[in-house]
């Protein structure tokens, strides 16, 4: 029998564009409650008018240590049970490793590692038997390109480490946890990107079809409704013409 979402309480992060958004969707559809997190107030009030009552707005600045700290413990405190944390809020950056200043590092590092490792510190108290962990990574963690992809695979691979260790710890408590490694994926992230224009449009003359966003959020909610029997340690999801 498969797992059920229904009533069931997700965080979610990065919410309000590409797979946070469609990753939410897909959990409202299958009956879950979802918390979600971002930093735009406005975007996550007009999500919340559009989900209505089973989505609650959570506005964290996830670079932002201190704030951080206090807002995922008020949202701690306010769900004593937590049955699904997806981790998907994400930064991306295209700079060589020797031009990328320490400042630009740290604030990688606080969006893509430091915030996950502090939500899942913080809810995984409140997880019981049956609790799924889910983190984004990406295939530049494991096949780098190119020099200026280095800082944010960088970041990912961190975040993989964690899981790995995270699976291992969390196995006598029969909590899931789980890795989405995507290719490709058309989402607003590359619009924000510095630089990165030139060489999107020379990989879509290889790769003409991207993953959507959905694509990407359907694959965790697979992952998520498995039989209580089954874990998927991890997924690696790429459009056909991407060889690796």
């Amino acid at each position: 029998m498969n797992t059920t979402l229904e009533n069931k309480t997700a965080v979610v992060t990065g919410v309000t564009s590409g797979i946070g958004e469609a990753t939410v969707e897909r959990l409202l559809q299958a009956g879950a409650r979802v918390v979600g997190i971002a930093r735009s107030r406005d975007k996550l009030d007009a999500l919340a008018a559009r989900w209505g009552e089973r989505f609650e707005p959570r506005v964290i600045d996830l670079a932002d240590g201190e704030r951080r700290a206090r807002a995922i413990e008020e949202l701690s405190s306010a769900h004593p049970r937590v049955d699904v944390v997806v981790s998907n809020a994400a930064e991306c950056l295209y700079e060589g490793p020797l031009g990328t200043r320490i400042e630009t590092y740290r604030r990688l590092l606080e969006v893509n590692v430091l915030a996950g490792i502090e939500l899942v510190q913080s809810l995984v108290p409140r997880m019981e038997t049956g609790g799924h962990i889910v983190q984004l990574s990406s295939v530049t963690a494991r096949h780098l390109p190119a020099p200026r992809f280095a800082p944010y695979a960088m970041s990912k691979v961190l975040c993989e480490r964690f899981v790995e260790a995270l699976r291992l710890e969390l196995h006598p408590r029969q909590i899931k946890v789980s890795v989405v490694v995507p290719g490709l994926v058309a989402t607003p992230i590359y619009d924000k990107v510095e630089g990165f224009s030139a060489t999107g449009a020379k990989l879509r003359e290889h790769v003409k079809r991207w993953l959507d966003a959905d694509d990407v959020a359907e694959t965790v909610l697979w992952m998520l409704t498995r039989p209580a029997h089954v874990a998927i340690s991890e997924v690696v999801i790429m459009p056909r013409e991407q060889a690796r």
